[in-house]
């Protein structure tokens, strides 16, 4: 993985104009308003993927920039966020699923009545969720992100460049402080635990990668780095899901006994062997922050010393 290079005076977020970080605000919402639109017109598993992934990214720079806003204001447009993401969680979840049982049909042949109910759930919840999305109205929310940008914006000019990435970097330290506190809390035994490392890291990646247009250093190595650990995380809570999933289904439909043990075996070991493959990658996560030489290493303490005493509304 590159080191970064260090921040000039010249590439500190802020010196471009206090414009350009409530800029990248705007950039993200029209980028979530995208995808959104294209929902509404596909419910198809990459158009879903696409919405829910800006959805996140808009959660997380509205975290990242947290520090110029009123908690209040973040925290109704982050709800309504989480509202409109969850609508596809069942329709998402039954597509992935889809995706795995059909790659493994031709093994498991007896099992095609759990790939034939996966089919009829996506087709219930997709037209579901697209009756859903025909009634999701923006109005409130664009109110509530054009609020923010306007706070970010009058907040930007009453500090220098360095202090404003000081703000920036003390958003992203705790949210890394908080994924490596619940890494340190993986249990093997309990992919909950796992999950729950892999939702906080989330929120941390996805503020990386929005910092990453502000913060020079930041290169595509680490950025494809991120992605791959979150993917490690991710495909174990899909195996999990599916696990669950076909238990639920056994105990409704008369399926040979031991068809559905031998497929449930085979999913307990990949499930498994996906574990096996992330501990030996945990430790990894030490390596994404505080960025080397980059200027990301600013301690929260100094973030106190040279912003809030400065701009108190913060």
């Amino acid at each position: 993985m590159k080191r970064a290079a260090p921040i000039s005076a010249a590439n500190e977020p802020g010196s471009r104009g206090p414009g350009l970080l409530a800029g990248s605000l705007k950039q993200q919402w029209k980028r979530y308003r995208k995808q959104l639109k294209r929902c509404q017109h596909e419910c198809s598993p990459r158009a879903i993927h696409a919405f829910r992934v800006e959805t996140r990214r808009l959660v997380s720079t509205l975290e990242l920039l947290g520090g110029f806003l009123p908690s209040r204001q973040m925290e109704k447009a982050q709800r309504i966020l989480k509202h409109h993401r969850d609508a596809f969680d069942e329709l998402r979840d039954t597509q992935v699923q889809l995706a795995a049982v059909g790659g493994m049909r031709r093994a498991f042949p007896a099992l095609s009545p759990f790939y034939a109910c996966l089919r009829e759930r996506e087709e219930r919840l997709t037209r579901k969720t697209c009756k859903r999305l025909t009634e999701v109205r923006t109005g409130r929310l664009g109110k509530l992100i054009a609020g923010c940008r306007g706070e970010v914006e009058e907040q930007l000019t009453k500090c220098a460049p360095r202090r404003a990435l000081a703000v920036l970097v003390r958003s992203v330290d705790r949210a890394f402080r908080r994924t490596r506190q619940l890494r340190g809390r993986i249990d093997a035994s309990d992919t909950w635990t796992i999950h729950r490392t892999r939702v906080a890291f989330k929120k941390f990646r996805y503020m990386v990668e929005a910092l990453a247009e502000h913060l020079p250093g930041i290169a595509a190595e680490r950025l494809a780095a991120l992605r791959q650990y979150q993917t490690m995380m991710g495909e174990i809570q899909d195996s999990e899901v599916l696990l669950a999933t076909l238990d639920k289904f056994l105990l409704r439909q008369e399926i040979k006994p031991g068809a559905a043990h031998r497929f449930r075996a085979e999913l307990l070991r990949r499930r498994q062997r996906l574990i096996r493959v992330y501990l030996k990658a945990v430790d990894q996560l030490l390596e994404f922050w505080p960025l080397p030489n980059s200027g990301a290493g600013v301690s929260p303490a100094q973030a106190r010393r040279e912003f809030e005493p400065k701009v108190s509304s913060v």
